[in-house]
Order: structure tokens, then C-alpha cells, then sequence
């Protein structure tokens, strides 16, 4: 068989220029087809500002197949609507992009080539950059424009033992998270008590993944997405030696001392025998697992591990209480930190690409309660598309027939709706079609933004 990836790069110098968007008019009617054309005038945008296009073709048994796929270097999402028209079934704008689509330098481009085509030397050569692996994002929606509901389950320990010293662990861990993601600005996060997303049963490793309880708690909290975790090991090894004074033991450490009856009865230096020497670990792992789900299919949207080890001040006092300053000021607390933050960055990634979505909480005539308010970033005005998501029996199954891992549920858009009226945690939308009759429990989605 042979292979071959050949990967073309277009570049141009920018200009001012104008960009023409178009979209047919469907069950959304005009409100809809206008976001698609701006969406589709963006995208052309972006690729006339730079692309890459990805081929790849293969030969086999005198059979020759091709793949291609072509995207833009970078994502423009900014822009100014110059006009608007209605041609028989089809919406066009014109937009111009703001601020102007700038030539992207060739560096820029080399470093986010995927890195199987960076492999190729022909394409090493041409950039000038060695081959290297590369991580890549690609997809329309990374801003987090609007803030999305995620749910931290409970996170499971392991190994109980090994967390003897650390207090309020686990729940420090889920309020330290919470704050962590609600401080990024991106999320508007919830928790759970001892509510975990799925079980960790004793002798085995992998846990048993339950698609139907992940629903269900993103149903009961209300949110989006649901993350749980389990904490493999927080584990101490290794030995250092100092001194120790009296009672001065944590758990984790023990304490060596003379037995020196005459000491004792001394009156003038009793003291000394409570001088010892302190045994204690030198260094200390993390490693964790999160799990990102979907809570509308219960879905996996992905696995990642963390993990790192700390050396010095590693054990901590039953006053240090996990997530307080004090404890962060330990050696072990330091890394745990960094940890944490990577989880959510981890987090981010999982979901840059995930489009806003909320659930619709009542009807009332021709009003729509959405559960999502101001706190979110709606604002007055927004559109969104209205969607049904077919019932749990509705499940499309996983190829292997496993129904922990079942692929999701089938889902129709209904119409586009507009919002009237904003609160902190709720806004009431209407619908631009009078003739759908929406549900308690369907829900409402952002494709796209609009600049404002």
C-alpha cells in the first residue's frame, strides 16, 4: 500500500474587502437562515485570510482512494453586516470582517499544522520547522461567548488510606474545582454530595460508565454537562529525617527516641526525653482521572489524566484543611494546585467546541422560560435554535451493542426563537414559528454568537 499527504498552504495579502454569506430558508424561517449566512460568510472569510488543505490517498489492490479536507488557519468571528437580502429561498449578507484579516505569518502556520503532515518531509522542508508533534484545535466555537451549566460529581478515592492526613479532601477537591472553573469565566458550575457519575467497583480499574445516571443528574441540577473523576493515588513514598519534640507526630510519621531512664529522674533536664528523631516521606504523587460528560446522551466526551509528584513539605496537619491557603503553601499543595488548574484547562478543551445550550423549564401561550439568564450572557434580543431530543429509548447504540456506551440521542430543530426579556437565572423567549408547540424539557442552542 502506499501513502502519500501532501499538505498546501494559501496565504494572501488582506485587504479591506467585502464577504457574501448565503443560506436557504428552512423550518427556522428568516432568523435562522440569517445566522447560518453569516456563519457561512465568516467562513469564507476565514479561509480567503488563509487555509490549509489536508489530502491524503492510498492505493491498494489496484483501488484508489482519496481523502481532503480543507479548514482555515485561523477563526475570524468578528465582523460588521453591511446588508441583507431575500432571494427566493435563499438569505444573503454581506459582511465585512472587523478587524481586517491580517496575512498570517508562515511560523503561524507551520506550528498549527497537524503533525502527521509536519512528518512528512517534503512538508518539513517546505516550512522549515522540524517534524514534531503538534497538538491542534480546530472548530468554529472556542470563545465561550456565554457561559455553560457543568455539574462536578463527586470525585472517587481509590485508595481511602493514602488521604488519613488531608482534611476534607474529597469535598475540598469538588469546591476547589467548582471555584477554579467559575473563576475562568466560562462555566457556571454546580456540585454534588456524595453523587458520583458513575462506579468504581472494588479489583477493577476502569469504572463502569453509566450513561443513564449522567442524564439523570444533569436533568436534577440542571445543567449541561456533567465532570466526575477518580483520585488514583495521592500516595507518599520516600523518607527524610529531622527532629522531633514531644507529641509533634502526623499521620504518615513516626518518631525514634532514646530511652533514658536516668534522664527522667533528673528534675533539672527532664525535657530531653521527649527529644527525638522525626522519620517522615520525602515526596508525595497526584494522579487523577476526569470525565467530561454530555448530559443531554449521557455521552463520554473524554478521558484525561493528571498527574505529577511533589518532594519535600508533603504531609500535612489535620488543621490543614485542602484548599485553604495554608495548605497551598505546602510543597504538596503547590503541585496539587498546578494540577487542579490544568484539570481546567483540561475542561476547556473538552468543551471550547461544545455549542451553549439551555433547557426550556415552562410554557406559557406564546412565552418560552428558558433556564438560562444574564449570568449566562444572554442578553435581550439573542436568537437561538429550538431543538427536541428524541426520548432514552431513542439511543443510538454503540457498534458493539455496550449501552454504557451508547452514542447518544437523535435530536430535530423545531424553530428559532428570539429573547424578549432577561433575569439572572432565567430568560423568556418567542417563536418566530407560530405553529410549533414547544415542550417542558426541550431545550434551546447557540450556533454562532453575533458580534455586537
Amino acid at each position: 500500500m502506499i501513502k502519500a499527504c501532501a499538505l498546501l498552504l494559501l496565504a494572501f495579502n488582506c485587504c479591506a474587502a467585502e464577504i457574501e454569506g448565503l443560506s436557504a430558508i428552512g423550518v427556522g424561517g428568516i432568523p435562522m437562515a440569517r445566522q447560518e449566512a453569516i456563519q457561512d460568510a465568516l467562513m469564507q472569510a476565514s479561509l480567503w485570510n488563509g487555509a490549509k488543505v489536508e489530502a491524503s490517498s492510498s492505493v491498494e489492490n489496484g483501488r484508489v482512494s482519496e481523502l481532503q479536507r480543507v479548514f482555515p488557519v485561523q477563526i475570524l468571528d468578528r465582523y460588521k453586516l453591511l446588508r441583507e437580502w431575500r432571494e427566493g429561498s435563499f438569505y444573503h449578507v454581506m459582511i465585512e470582517t472587523d478587524p481586517k484579516p491580517d496575512p498570517v505569518p508562515a511560523e503561524k502556520i507551520a506550528a498549527s499544522a497537524p503533525a502527521e503532515v509536519l512528518a512528512t518531509p517534503v512538508a518539513a522542508a517546505a516550512q522549515g520547522v522540524l517534524a514534531k508533534p503538534v497538538p491542534v484545535r480546530e472548530c468554529a466555537q472556542s470563545d465561550f461567548a456565554y457561559r455553560k451549566k457543568l455539574l462536578l460529581a463527586h470525585f472517587q478515592l481509590q485508595n481511602p488510606a493514602d488521604a488519613n492526613d488531608l482534611s476534607h479532601f474529597q469535598d475540598g477537591l469538588q469546591q476547589e474545582l467548582s471555584r477554579m472553573l467559575s473563576a475562568s469565566d466560562h462555566y457556571l458550575p454546580q456540585r454534588t454530595v456524595n453523587e458520583a457519575a458513575f462506579n468504581l467497583q472494588p479489583g477493577f480499574y476502569d469504572p463502569v460508565l453509566q450513561p443513564e445516571r449522567v442524564r439523570e443528574l444533569a436533568r436534577r441540577y440542571g445543567t449541561q454537562f456533567v465532570v466526575g473523576g477518580v483520585i488514583r493515588d495521592i500516595g507518599a513514598y520516600g523518607e527524610q529525617y529531622g527532629l522531633a519534640w514531644g507529641s509533634d507526630i502526623r499521620s504518615g510519621e513516626r518518631k525514634i527516641s532514646a530511652s533514658i531512664p536516668m534522664l527522667k529522674l533528673n528534675g533539672w533536664m527532664p525535657a530531653v526525653a521527649e527529644l527525638g528523631l522525626k522519620i517522615k516521606p520525602s515526596s508525595r504523587r497526584f494522579e487523577a482521572d476526569v470525565y467530561v460528560f454530555d448530559g443531554a446522551s449521557g455521552a463520554l466526551l473524554k478521558q484525561q489524566r493528571f498527574a505529577d509528584s511533589a518532594t519535600g513539605d508533603v504531609i500535612q496537619g489535620r488543621d490543614y484543611i485542602f484548599g485553604s491557603r495554608r495548605f497551598y503553601e505546602t510543597d504538596f499543595g503547590k503541585m496539587v494546585e498546578q494540577q487542579l488548574e490544568q484539570m481546567v484547562a483540561g475542561v476547556d478543551q473538552a468543551l471550547a467546541c461544545q455549542a451553549f445550550a439551555a433547557r426550556i423549564s415552562r410554557v406559557d401561550k406564546d412565552r418560552i422560560f428558558i433556564d438560562a439568564g444574564s449570568t449566562a450572557r444572554i442578553t435581550k434580543g439573542d436568537k437561538l435554535q429550538l431543538f427536541r431530543v428524541s426520548g432514552s429509548n431513542q439511543l443510538v447504540p454503540a457498534v458493539n451493542g455496550d449501552s454504557s456506551m451508547s452514542l447518544g440521542t437523535p435530536e430535530a430543530l423545531l424553530s428559532a426563537v428570539t429573547i424578549t426579556q432577561v433575569q439572572p437565572l432565567f430568560a423568556i423567549a418567542i417563536l418566530e414559528s407560530g405553529s410549533i408547540r414547544p415542550e417542558v424539557g426541550d431545550y434551546v442552542r447557540f450556533s454562532m454568537k453575533e458580534s455586537r
